[in-house]
């Protein structure tokens, strides 16, 4: 059995889409001014960058979660522990060259665990409409069948992933509904919990 470590990466909107396609094997390349990927060290650096710096900023969509993954800890040893502030703040520098065999160490699925919105939250593209109606237009669709919340979900996870959390916090008089989509998500998704407003 290969000994873990779990680090830590908060992301935006459109990052945590790229890993869901994925199907939360990894994490896309880095951008051509993003010479450096960050993953950090504890859950609540990660959650302090999602909540404070993600969810305020229109280039994250709005949006932070916190995202954690677990990876062959051999591996990691040639990354140098940085702290980049307090105590707390502590990360890996992993070059953006290199982000593919990091993806490679990962043992098991990035898993979503909590999720910030600011006040321009919009939400992903959805087939659902505008975030405001879509809890009404998820009962449309799918009548109450289960089956068709089941194959809406598979079709198209990434507004059910980075819009439960928003759907959860708001009141829509349909907990029943929003209950039965947390249950069809965990029979589609096992290994990918949805995430938890923060």
């Amino acid at each position: 059995m290969v000994e873990t470590l779990t680090l830590y990466r908060p992301v935006g909107l459109r990052e945590s889409e790229l890993v869901l396609a994925s199907g939360c094997s990894g994490f896309p390349p880095r951008l051509p001014d993003q010479p450096i990927f960050y993953p950090v060290m504890n859950a609540d650096y990660a959650r302090q960058i999602a909540r404070d710096w993600n969810a305020p900023d229109a280039g994250s969509g709005h949006v932070g979660l916190v995202t954690a993954f677990d990876v062959d800890a051999a591996y990691l040893a040639r990354f140098p522990v940085r702290t980049v502030g307090g105590r707390g703040h502590q990360e890996l520098w992993v070059p953006a060259e290199e982000l593919a065999e990091f993806n490679a160490r990962l043992v098991g699925p990035v898993r979503f665990l909590e999720v910030w919105y600011g006040p321009g939250y919009r939400g992903p593209d959805s087939p659902l409409g505008p975030l405001e109606s879509q809890v009404a237009a998820l009962l449309e669709r799918t009548g109450g069948a289960e089956a068709r919340l089941q194959e809406l979900i598979r079709a198209c996870p990434a507004p059910f992933l980075l819009n439960s959390g928003w759907w959860a916090t708001r009141p829509t008089g349909r907990e029943d509904l929003l209950a039965r989509v947390r249950a069809a998500w965990a029979r589609e998704f096992p290994a990918w919990p949805l995430p938890q407003p923060g």
